[in-house]
């Protein structure tokens, strides 16, 4: 048997109304386990895809694959990249290849498309999932444009579920602010930090959220907060001494958790 891990994260910019997007890493994570076997066994189409994508690569036959996840999942806090790089990672180690970081991307997306799990392919969260840190991307064209390490940060996380709302509803509101999130795209680089808590509050009246998590979190402290992803979970990106303030704030809205940011990529020893 072998085994695999891929990060979680968070949003800086959603990549669905431009192509362009931006995701960090979270220190919580997806592990994936994969073992030879008399019949093939998935838990689901995401993993069947991955299956397919690795088969391409070499030769397979017949393998039972699982997955274990401390990502809250369908909020927004990329538990389907993680859960793709994980099980493309397993794959690959069962096939005693060790490919290119950029391979591992490409074939993890693949696989998400065509399972249906994203929009855009999700490249900046399948990026953020598999390198750390904070990755800004060009998802059109799967080009990493540009990569940050966030030293010395927590991630106070808000973890919600049930979005209730399609993929394709969901694409339609977001596109609606094309423009700004353009503009959001055009602020990271100057300040990521800013450009996070804008592209939040995009998200939240995009798609009916509260703001109210966003703007408790930034009164108490924190650099940034956003819905991440396409929510309804939230991640503020808070320094070390006021996070017990950020917690605190954020109590009333749920039972956030605090996570670290990790600047190592998945594929290496851990």
């Amino acid at each position: 048997m072998v085994e695999a891990f891929a990060y979680g994260g968070g949003s800086v910019l959603n990549a669905i109304a431009t192509w362009k997007g931006a995701a960090f890493a979270i220190n919580l994570r997806v592990k994936a386990y994969a073992v030879k076997s008399d019949e093939m066994s998935y838990p689901n189409a995401l993993a069947r895809e991955v299956i397919n994508e690795v088969s391409k690569v070499c030769e397979l036959g017949n393998v039972r694959v699982w997955t274990e996840s401390e990502i809250p999942a369908g909020g927004g806090l990329k538990s389907s990249s993680a859960a793709a790089n994980a099980m493309t990672l397993a794959l690959l180690k069962l096939c005693g290849l060790s490919p290119s970081p950029y391979m591992v991307l490409k074939m993890s997306v693949a696989a998400s498309k065509r399972a249906g799990v994203t929009v855009t392919g999700a490249f900046d969260d399948a990026s953020a999932s598999l390198l750390g840190g904070l990755v800004v991307t060009d998802n059109r064209n799967m080009i990493i444009l540009k990569r940050i390490m966030l030293k010395g940060l927590k991630a106070v996380v808000l973890p919600k579920g049930g979005r209730g709302m399609s993929f394709e509803e969901v694409s339609r509101r977001l596109k609606a602010f094309k423009k700004e999130f353009g503009k959001v795209f055009k602020m990271i680089e100057e300040d990521p930090f800013e450009a996070m808590t804008f592209n939040g509050l995009l998200v939240a009246a995009a798609l009916n959220y509260s703001a109210k998590p966003i703007q408790k979190a930034i009164e108490s402290g924190a650099l940034a907060s956003a819905v991440s992803g396409n929510g309804p979970s939230y991640v503020s990106l808070v320094e070390p001494d006021k996070v017990e303030d950020v917690l605190e704030a954020l109590s009333e809205f749920g039972k956030p958790i605090v996570a670290d940011l990790p600047t190592q990529p998945a594929y290496l020893p851990n």
